[in-house]
């Protein structure tokens, strides 16, 4: 997945093969986010790593964030005075297996649960993109992108929605390319009520790659912006 910048290309390197070589479940997004950001940090190639990084409303509105909300990025990494963004998102399919505690086997635990609500994280995939774009722009000395990150065990997400359902416009399907512009709901349900449509400013596609987990298919895609 190249880019033009070096930075955020060495950056997608460590997120793929911090993903390729995982070989435990991870519980929920808040334990990909921290594992991923001490891998991150644990490298020795960033300055600094953050993670759950502020930005307040009242700066980014100036920039089109059509969200009444302030912002906490997932993971924020600096570099030679430089920062790139990764914004993560992990919507699973249950999963229940054996695992040892303090040398205890305990039997069927459910490690990852199920999440469903695939119209809204696909509409919040694409949010992650649009939130990076305007990062980059209200910060364009220092920031120099980032990357959305979407890592699932739910085939939905490589396959996309069927023709017509509402939130077609935010697709995650494999190999759709040239996503730009304006992201609209079909039609206004009580899904959208409260989720604006946006645009892109830049070009996306989108190339799903697979991986397994503890015998566990998993798919990830990233988009760099």
């Amino acid at each position: 997945m190249p880019g033009k910048n070096p930075f955020i290309n060495k950056l997608a390197e460590h997120i793929i093969a911090f993903i390729d070589h995982q070989d435990e479940l991870m519980f929920n997004e808040r334990d990909f986010q921290m594992q991923l950001a001490v891998t991150l940090r644990e490298s020795g190639d960033y300055d600094d790593v953050q993670v759950e990084y502020f930005i307040p409303n009242s700066e980014l509105i100036s920039k089109g964030y059509e969200w009444d909300s302030d912002l906490r990025l997932d993971i924020v990494v600096k570099r030679d005075g430089k920062f790139a963004v990764v914004e993560l998102k992990y919507p699973t399919r249950r999963v229940v297996t054996d695992i040892k505690r303090f040398d205890t086997l305990l039997p069927g635990v459910e490690i990852v649960k199920n999440h469903g609500a695939q119209d809204i994280v696909s509409y919040n995939f694409w949010k992650d993109v649009r939130r990076i774009e305007i990062i980059r722009a209200l910060f364009p000395g220092s920031v120099v992108g980032g990357i959305a990150v979407l890592l699932t065990n739910d085939a939905f997400y490589t396959r996309g929605p069927r023709p017509g359902a509402i939130c077609e416009a935010f697709s995650t399907a494999d190999g759709l390319t040239g996503i730009h512009g304006r992201l609209e709901w079909t039609r206004q349900t009580a899904t959208s009520k409260g989720l604006p449509s946006f645009s892109l400013e830049g070009h996306y596609s989108l190339r799903w790659h697979s991986t397994e987990i503890e015998n566990n298919q998993f798919y990830y895609t990233l988009i760099e912006i």
